[in-house]
């Protein structure tokens, strides 16, 4: 019986644990795939008014790496995508397992 009880606490430990990534997950404001890349741009440079220039001064990089961001974004290096991500907002770069879809 003290094997029965052991066992409950760790399925007790372990469900604590995944309701506590899933709610940092769950905290998190809004995630996108890389292949949105383009579009989080586009939408940014239309709601603030600028162009992929100015957006690519912000972003401290050239306007030949955002299109090859945009054209391969897995492919991009993580310096250029984290530069991105700081001119659209207060993001990070996270690293997650694909569902399959």
């Amino acid at each position: 019986m003290s094997n029965l009880y052991a066992l409950k606490q760790q399925l007790l430990m372990l469900l604590q644990e995944v309701e506590r990534l899933e709610s940092s997950y769950a905290n998190l404001d809004e995630a996108f795939p890389l292949s949105e890349i383009k579009a989080r741009v586009n939408q940014y440079c239309k709601d603030n008014s600028i162009t992929v220039d100015i957006f690519c001064e912000l972003a401290a990089i050239s306007k030949a790496t955002l299109y090859k961001a945009y054209s391969s974004p897995g492919s991009a290096k993580r310096s250029t995508i984290e530069s991105i991500l700081s001119v659209l907002g207060d993001y990070q770069l996270l690293v997650g397992r694909c569902n399959g879809n």
